[in-house]
C-alpha cells in the first residue's frame, strides 16, 4: 500500500494549475523578448525548443527529461556560452547563463515548488533587462511583464476546474497598482547609496565617438540617428555655431589614424574656478549622457566648474570616475573666453608637434612652403582655410577610400572630397610639419532644440571634428575647416550642407528630423520630450538631486526626518490601499427582480400575509395565489428565470411584467380574500 506522502506527490495538490502553466509559458516569451538583442541567436532557439518541449509534456506527448539528459543540457549550455565570444565576466555572458537556466528549469518543472522558482527567475530577468536599458518604453513594457508573471503566481492558487487567465491578470494588475504608491515613496525618500558590488559592463560598445579616428569614420557615424545626449541650459540656448561639444583630443597619428594619447595629469579645479570666477560669459547647463561604456564626457569649451567625480585633464577634456553604463546626469559651467594654456610646457609642445617620419611627404613640402610665405601660425591657418574655401574641395558623407600610407597626400592633392575629419586631420598635420603645436578635437557640433520642453538634443549624425592651434598669447584656439568648405554645416546644421546624394544614404527617421516640420517630426519631438522628463526625474534622480528635493520638502535633511518621511508616506499608502479595498467590498446592488420581490413581501406583510422564515419565494407565491384563486406558475416561472437563469434578460420589459404580476396578486388578495391560508 502506498504511503500518504506518495499519494500526495501525485495528487492534485502538487499539480500546477492549467491557468498558471499557460501564463508561465507566456511569461517565458515576455521576459526574454527584451534580452534577445543582447544574447546569441542559439540561446533564443534553445528557449523556443524548451517551450515547445514543455507544451508537449503538458499534452502528454513527451515525458520529462531524465537526469542524464538534464546533465548533458547543462554542460552543453555552459560550453555554448564559453564559446559564444563573450568576455569571462561580461554582462552578456551572465545574462545568457540566466536565460538558459530559466528555459531549462521550465522544461523540468513538475510541482508547485518548481513553478514558484520559475516565477522568481522571471522577476530576476525583468530586473536584468534594466542593466542594458532604462528607457521609459522598456519600463512600461516590464511593468506589463510583471503583471503577467504575477498573474501566473495568482493562478497557482486557483482550482483546476476554474481556468480563468483574465481574472488572474486582473488581480495581478490590481496588486501591482497597489504597490506603486509605496514604490514611489521609497524611490523618493530612501537614501541613494552606492551599490555594494559592481556589475560587469557590456562587452559590446554602443555607437558613438571612438578614441581612434580614421578619415571616413565620422562620416559613417553621421548616418546614425541614435541619441548621444541631451542638454538643458540655465538660460537661453547658445547659437548653433557656438555649440561645439568637446569630447576627445586626438594627439597621435599613425598609419592614417588619429588616436587619443595617454591622458595628461588632471588640472586643479580650484585654479580653474578661480581663473574664471569673474567671467560674465559663463554658461550653466546640465547634460544627460546616454551610455557609452567609456569614461569620457562632453562639454562646451571651456569647462570651468564640474562635479566632484569628474576630472578635467590637461588637454581640457572631461573624464568620469567610472564608465558610463546608464544615463549619466552631470552639471557643468563653461567659459568660452577662458584661455587654455597661456604658456605651453615643453612636454605638451613635443606631443602636439610629433609626426611619423616619411609619411605624407607632399603635404610636408607644401606646409613648409606655405609657412615660409605666411610667416606665422595664425597667417598659415588663415591661408589654408582660404584655399579650402576657394579651391576645388567639397564636403561629402561618401568620401573615396584612401590608402593607409600617405592618406593625407591622397586627399589634399587628389580626391579633394571629404568630411570634417579629412580637413581637420590635414590642417593638423600641415601645422605640425612646420613645428606649430596643433591637435584634432572630436565631439559633436550643433543640436536640435525640442520645442516642447526647450532642451537640446544631440544625435550621432552631429558628430564632428575640428582643430586647436596653440597661438602665443592666446593659448589653444579653435578653428573649424568645415566652416570653410561647408559654412552652412556650422551655421544651420548638417542638413543644410548635404547634397542630394548624401541625403539618399540617410535613414528614414533622420530625414524626418531634418525636415523640421510635419506631423511625424512633431510626434518625434513629443516622444523625445517624454523621454527627457523620464531621464530628468527618474533615471537622473541621483543622490544630489535627492538631496535638493529633500531639502525643499524637509528643510534640514537628517536621518530622523528622512525616516519619519518614509514612515508617513508608507502609512499614507497603506491607508489608501486599505480604503480602496473597503470600498471594493461595499454591498453589491440587488437584482431588479430581487428588489421587486422584497417590496412585494413588505407590502404583503402589512396586509397580514407575512412570508415564513423557511418559505421559499416559489412556495410563498403559490400560497398567496391559492388564497387569490390565481394560477401561480407564470409568476413563479418569471421570478425564478429573472433570479436564477444567467442567460435570462433583465431589462425593463421583464421588470415591468414582473411588477404587473405582483400588483395583480396584491389586488386579488386585498379585495378577493378574507383570511390567511394555513
Amino acid at each position: 500500500m502506498a504511503s500518504a506522502a506518495d499519494s500526495l506527490s501525485v495528487g492534485i495538490a502538487y499539480q500546477i494549475p492549467r491557468n498558471s502553466l499557460m501564463l508561465l509559458m507566456v511569461s517565458q516569451v515576455v521576459v526574454v523578448l527584451p534580452l534577445i538583442v543582447h544574447i546569441s541567436p542559439w540561446i533564443v532557439a534553445v528557449c523556443l525548443i524548451c517551450g515547445y518541449w514543455r507544451s508537449g509534456v503538458y499534452q502528454g506527448r513527451w515525458g520529462y527529461p531524465s537526469g542524464l539528459v538534464k546533465t548533458l543540457l547543462v554542460i552543453g549550455a555552459v560550453a555554448g556560452i564559453a564559446f559564444s565570444g563573450y568576455g569571462s565576466f561580461s554582462l552578456e555572458a551572465a545574462t545568457s547563463l540566466l536565460v538558459l537556466a530559466f528555459a531549462l528549469k521550465l522544461v523540468e518543472m513538475k510541482n508547485r515548488r518548481d513553478a514558484y522558482l520559475v516565477i522568481y527567475l522571471c522577476y530576476f530577468l525583468i530586473a536584468t533587462a534594466f542593466l542594458f536599458d532604462q528607457s521609459m518604453a522598456l519600463t512600461a513594457y516590464e511593468v506589463l511583464a510583471a503583471v503577467v508573471v504575477t498573474a501566473a503566481m495568482v493562478g497557482m492558487n486557483q482550482m483546476q476546474s476554474r481556468v480563468r487567465p483574465l481574472a488572474s491578470l486582473k488581480i495581478a494588475a490590481a496588486l501591482i497598482a497597489q504597490a506603486l504608491p509605496l514604490t514611489l515613496v521609497l524611490f523618493l525618500f530612501f537614501p541613494r547609496v552606492a551599490p555594494l558590488w559592481s556589475i560587469p559592463m557590456p562587452s559590446a560598445a554602443t555607437t558613438g565617438i571612438s578614441d581612434k579616428i580614421t578619415p571616413g569614420d565620422v562620416a559613417n557615424l553621421t548616418q546614425s540617428d541614435e541619441l548621444a545626449f541631451r542638454a538643458v541650459f540655465d538660460e537661453a540656448v547658445p547659437a548653433q555655431r557656438d555649440l561645439y561639444w568637446r569630447g576627445l583630443v586626438y594627439s597621435e597619428f599613425r598609419f592614417g589614424t588619429w588616436a587619443v594619447a595617454e591622458p595628461l595629469d588632471a588640472l586643479d579645479p580650484l585654479d580653474i574656478e578661480e581663473a574664471s570666477a569673474d567671467s560674465p560669459e559663463r554658461i550653466g547647463y546640465e547634460v544627460f549622457l546616454e551610455p557609452t561604456q567609456s569614461k569620457w564626457l562632453f562639454s562646451l569649451d571651456t569647462p570651468v566648474a564640474y562635479g566632484g567625480r569628474i576630472d578635467l585633464l590637461g588637454d581640457y577634456r572631461l573624464l568620469n570616475a567610472e564608465p558610463v553604463l546608464s544615463v549619466l546626469r552631470y552639471r557643468l559651467a563653461s567659459d568660452p573666453n577662458f584661455t587654455m594654456d597661456a604658456e605651453l610646457s615643453d612636454a605638451i609642445r613635443a606631443r602636439e608637434t610629433e609626426l611619423p617620419p616619411q609619411d605624407n611627404p607632399r603635404l610636408r613640402e607644401y606646409a613648409q612652403a606655405l609657412y615660409a610665405q605666411t610667416g606665422s601660425a595664425q597667417a598659415m591657418v588663415e591661408a589654408m582655410l582660404d584655399e579650402i574655401r576657394t579651391g576645388p574641395y567639397s564636403y561629402t558623407l561618401q568620401p573615396p577610400v584612401l590608402p593607409r600610407l600617405n592618406s593625407i597626400d591622397a586627399f589634399w592633392f587628389e580626391s579633394r572630397r571629404g568630411f570634417c575629419s579629412h580637413y581637420a586631420g590635414t590642417m593638423v598635420f600641415a601645422l605640425r610639419a612646420v613645428g606649430i603645436p596643433a591637435r584634432m578635437v572630436g565631439g559633436y557640433q550643433g543640436g536640435e532644440v525640442n520645442n516642447v520642453t526647450g532642451h537640446v538634443v544631440v544625435r550621432q549624425y552631429q558628430a564632428h571634428a575640428w582643430i586647436e592651434v596653440w597661438l602665443p598669447g592666446q593659448g589653444w584656439t579653435r578653428y573649424d575647416p568645415t566652416a570653410a568648405v561647408a559654412p552652412a554645416r556650422v551655421e544651420n546644421g548638417l542638413d543644410a550642407a548635404l547634397s542630394s546624394e548624401d541625403r539618399a544614404v540617410l535613414s528614414f527617421l533622420t530625414s524626418a528630423r531634418f525636415g523640421g516640420e510635419g506631423l511625424l517630426n512633431s510626434m518625434l519631438e513629443f516622444v523625445d520630450s517624454l523621454e527627457h522628463r523620464w531621464n530628468l526625474w527618474v533615471v537622473g534622480y541621483d543622490a544630489s538631486t535627492q538631496s535638493d528635493l529633500l531639502s525643499d520638502l524637509l528643510g534640514e535633511v537628517t536621518p530622523a526626518r528622512v525616516g519619519m518621511a518614509i514612515l508617513a508616506g508608507g502609512g499614507l499608502c497603506l491607508v489608501i490601499v486599505t480604503l480602496t479595498l473597503f470600498l471594493r467590498r461595499r454591498p453589491q446592488p440587488k437584482h431588479p427582480a430581487e428588489r421587486l420581490f422584497q417590496a412585494f413581501c413588505n407590502a404583503m406583510a402589512r396586509q397580514g400575509h407575512a412570508r415564513g422564515v423557511d418559505e421559499t419565494p416559489a412556495a410563498y407565491i403559490r400560497r398567496l395565489a391559492r388564497l387569490a384563486q390565481l394560477d401561480a406558475e407564470p409568476l413563479v416561472n418569471r421570478l425564478q428565470a429573472s433570479l436564477y437563469d444567467p442567460e435570462a434578460a433583465s431589462g425593463g420589459t421583464d421588470s415591468r411584467a414582473l411588477r404587473q404580476d405582483f400588483r395583480k396578486l396584491r389586488f386579488k388578495l386585498a379585495f378577493g380574500t378574507t383570511g390567511n391560508a394555513s
